[in-house]
């Protein structure tokens, strides 16, 4: 709906992550009055670095803090794909990379985000008990109701899990995957590698910083499996603190039937988890969070508007495992010599219509209908309404 539409009114976001905090920037942008309601005790992020492609740098153009962010992080986009023997496969990114691409550290972008809200929207330390289809989240002993819930509390959502209970189950792929950030440059390389059973990502941040990735799939999940693959892969290794380095699972949450019950919204991980391989998780966050505030309160429209388009990149994820991780050899070698001999049209169609994404405009309502401003109220708990 139109920015007069939801002046006034009061929203919870259960989750201080990306989508979390974006949705809150959003909301707040079109008037609403939001509340980030966050479990841990400090607005943050354990993790190592994250490359935001056009689609998502847009979003961000959106909530204001595009500027910030291209300040913040480094614009060199990926250089080339290799495979694990140091053939150059692809070295076209120009063309669907020219709206914009950076790196930077995920809790840098934690903060980018915090720092466009003000203290009193921010409530760290936060556990959400129960959630209601009206708008109650019971906190802490006390009951408080908003106009619009949005859960943004990540794959394993105590929110889905307690208003989609046919929709909560979270997949395990086995694709073990790992994160890490050197303090030294790479230099000569920037871009992805491709093996058997393994893919590897080098990427410049800022400071003179280096991000690194790896994935492989089950049953190679030891950095062995690396230790033949061309360079820099091995000089990245041998550079990295093993205490530093995030070691985790792909996981998937298959996108519901609805992103929207009664007055409560999913966003991101929440939502619809999906492996990295196209680096659009976060991005799909910021794409939610954007087009959430521009159809709220209409949640019917906004999950009409994105789960199409967050089932398909779900598939697209999923398709480039089976291309950069490929089981075979035979396979990985067909895949070289198509990278190679595709015409770049065909091959840059997917993505370059991927990151083309735009953020919706809200429809102009006259303010003069609105109702009076509501504030979120608090009541004791033992008011509270039980399922």
């Amino acid at each position: 709906m139109s920015n007069s539409m939801s002046q006034g009114r009061s929203a919870g976001i259960v989750g201080g992550g990306i989508g979390g905090l974006a949705a809150a920037i959003a909301l707040r942008n079109d008037g609403w009055q939001v509340t980030v309601y966050e479990r841990a005790q400090e607005f943050t992020e354990v993790g190592a670095g994250i490359s935001l492609f056009p689609n998502a740098i847009t979003a961000l153009d959106a909530l204001g803090v595009g500027a910030a962010l291209r300040a913040a992080g480094v614009g060199e986009a990926p250089g080339e794909i290799r495979n694990a023997a140091g053939r150059v496969l692809f070295t076209r990114w120009a063309k669907p990379l020219t709206g914009g691409f950076t790196v930077l550290h995920r809790a840098d972008l934690i903060s980018l985000l915090v720092q466009a809200l003000p203290g009193d929207c921010l409530r760290p330390g936060s556990t959400v008990e129960d959630v209601d289809l009206d708008g109650t989240l019971r906190i802490g002993g006390e009951t408080v109701r908003h106009d619009l819930i949005v859960g943004a509390d990540g794959v394993h959502s105590a929110i889905r899990q307690r208003l989609w209970p046919g929709d909560t189950a979270v997949r395990r792929t086995g694709i073990t995957t790992w994160r890490g950030v050197l303090d030294t440059p790479v230099s000569g390389f920037a871009g992805g590698i491709v093996g058997v059973h393994a893919e590897f990502g080098v990427l410049p941040m800022s400071g003179g910083r280096t991000y690194f990735f790896a994935a492989a799939q089950p049953g190679f999940d030891s950095f062995d499996h690396f230790a033949e693959w061309a360079s820099p892969v091995p000089e990245v290794l041998a550079a990295a603190d093993p205490e530093r380095i995030l070691r985790d699972e792909f996981l998937e949450v298959p996108v519901p039937r609805t992103l929207a019950v009664g007055k409560v919204a999913l966003v991101g991980d929440s939502a619809h988890a999906m492996r990295p391989e196209l680096g659009q998780g976060a991005a799909m966050a910021l794409e939610d969070a954007v087009t959430l505030a521009a159809h709220a309160p209409d949640l019917r429209a906004y999950s009409k508007a994105r789960r199409r388009r967050v089932q398909a990149v779900s598939w697209m994820s999923r398709q480039a495992t089976r291309n950069n991780m490929p089981n075979s050899r035979w396979r990985a070698a067909v895949r070289d010599v198509g990278a190679r001999a595709v015409p770049e049209g065909l091959a840059l169609a997917p993505t370059s219509r991927l990151f083309r994404w735009r953020a919706p405009a809200p429809t102009p309502t006259d303010a003069a209908t609105m109702p009076k401003a509501a504030h979120p109220t608090v009541e004791p708990l033992a008011t509270s309404r039980r399922p």
